[in-house]
C-alpha cells in the first residue's frame, strides 16, 4: 500500500471533525489514486510494488505487465501526490 500514512492522517482528521483537512489530504493523494486506475489496478499496483523493491511478480493472464511508459506515468502520478516509489529496504 502506497498511501498508508496519508490515508491514516485523512481518516484521523475526519474522525476528529476536521473535514477540511481530510478533504485536503484526499486531494493531495488523488493523483496516485487516479494514476493506479489509468489501466487495470492490479497491473499498476504490482508495478508500484516492484518499484519499491517488493517481490510482486507478474500479473496473471489475461492481464499483461505494465509497460515502461505506464510505470513511468505511475511514478509521476505518485510524485504528484508527494509519494516516492523508489525502492525501499527494511
Amino acid at each position: 500500500h502506497f498511501t498508508g500514512a496519508g490515508t491514516k492522517q485523512m481518516i484521523e482528521a475526519y474522525e476528529r471533525g476536521d473535514v477540511a483537512e481530510a478533504r485536503r489530504l484526499h486531494h493531495t493523494l488523488l493523483p496516485l489514486y487516479t494514476g493506479i486506475f489509468r489501466t487495470q489496478g492490479t497491473i499498476l499496483v504490482k508495478a508500484g510494488l516492484t518499484l519499491r523493491g517488493l517481490p510482486a511478480g507478474p500479473v496473471r493472464s489475461p492481464l499483461v505487465d505494465a509497460t515502461e511508459a505506464q510505470t513511468e506515468q505511475l511514478r509521476a502520478d505518485a510524485a504528484a501526490a508527494g509519494i516516492d516509489l523508489a525502492e525501499r529496504r527494511s
